[in-house]
């Protein structure tokens, strides 16, 4: 009966509902050129070693970025634009994953105590210029984060 309650109804939703037929309404305005449909799209990449990430201080909270200048992102860009950033991890074949990145680690000292953190790895943007963070859930500084590799993906 059920069965029967659902394909009745499925039917009657069918016949129901409108089409996609009539008057599409007004045209838009063309694309950018004059072109209808065109996107832009553009990708980067960007390596930050070691020795190259600078300590930074925010609130009492302590973290490492980098900074990279990038003339192509434009004001546009950031107004409609979408920026997405990626960390490429390198493995057998070079993967990405997106940020920000959560990443934790158990470490055993010396003395045979295990202690436990995160790190997290993100960026941001605006015209001329992105940075890209790592912060420890310690905040700790000690270490400088190592040679890290990104990308990043731009469509508008």
């Amino acid at each position: 009966m059920k069965r029967l309650f659902l394909i009745v109804l499925t039917m009657v939703s069918i016949f129901a509902l409108p089409s996609c037929e009539g008057d599409p309404g007004p045209r838009g305005p063309a694309g950018r050129d004059g072109e209808d449909g065109v996107v832009f799209y553009r990708k980067d990449e960007y390596e930050v070693l070691q020795k190259d990430w600078k300590e930074a201080e925010f609130n009492g909270s302590k973290y490492f970025r980098y900074e990279f200048e990038y003339p192509e992102l434009t004001e546009t860009m950031c107004d409609i634009g979408i920026v997405n950033a990626y960390i490429l991890i390198d493995d057998d074949v070079t993967y990405q994953r997106q940020l920000p990145a959560t990443n934790a680690y158990n470490v055993e000292t010396e003395e045979g105590q295990s202690y436990f953190y995160t790190t997290v790895i993100d960026y941001e943007y605006a015209p001329g210029v992105i940075t890209f963070y790592v912060t420890n859930s310690d905040f700790s500084v000690d270490k400088k984060p190592e040679d890290m590799r990104f990308r990043v993906i731009t469509h508008y």
